[in-house]
């Protein structure tokens, strides 16, 4: 009986073990502030110059992206912004492993990774943000994060920012897609 309670215990123990797995270890944990600003506007352009037709690319999947640390597929909505047709998502703000404070903790930065497939055309972005408190760490009541900027293809891009919405304008070509502020009328 005492082998028995030996082994039942033993196998426990190593199930336990043998149940963590790297990927629970790397349990996305987003950054958390209040008055969170990280909506993206996109404007996409198709080869001929002319604004995509949105509602046709979601209907046939050909447009879609994914945040790579959370690991979900973002959510497009189409409306109109400033007399521009365009696309806006939510981008998850950053992982809190990820985020790098200054010595007090009253600000900071980090960055999310978008994946994007936009008419079988695949690519990255990567987006930035910036943290700020009101001198009080671990106060959320008074902390802010917001996209402060755009990496893709080497460059920085600061999106247009108008009532704190952002916004950036995506051209496809025949190589890989143009990412540019959306300039606004």
């Amino acid at each position: 009986m005492k082998i028995s309670n030996l082994f039942v215990c033993l196998l426990l123990a190593l199930t336990t073990f043998t149940s963590c797995s790297k990927d629970e270890e790397e349990e996305y944990v987003p950054m958390r502030a209040s008055a969170i600003l990280n909506s993206l506007f996109i404007e996409v352009i198709d080869k001929n110059g002319n604004v995509a037709d949105y509602d046709k690319l979601l209907k046939e999947n050909k447009l879609s992206a994914v945040n790579q640390v959370s690991k979900k597929k973002a959510k497009f909505e189409v409306l109109e912004h400033q007399d521009t047709k365009v696309i806006s998502l939510t981008v998850d703000t950053p992982d809190t492993k990820h985020m790098t404070f200054n010595s007090d903790h009253t600000s900071g930065y980090g960055k999310t990774d978008l994946a994007m497939e936009i008419n079988d055309k695949q690519f990255t972005i990567t987006v930035n943000f910036e943290f700020h408190s009101v001198n009080k760490p671990y106060f959320y009541g008074g902390n802010s994060i917001h996209i402060k900027d755009i990496e893709y293809d080497g460059k920085k891009i600061t999106p247009t920012d108008y009532l704190s919405i952002y916004s950036i304008r995506i051209k496809l070509t025949d190589d890989k897609p143009i990412v540019e502020p959306l300039p606004f009328p």
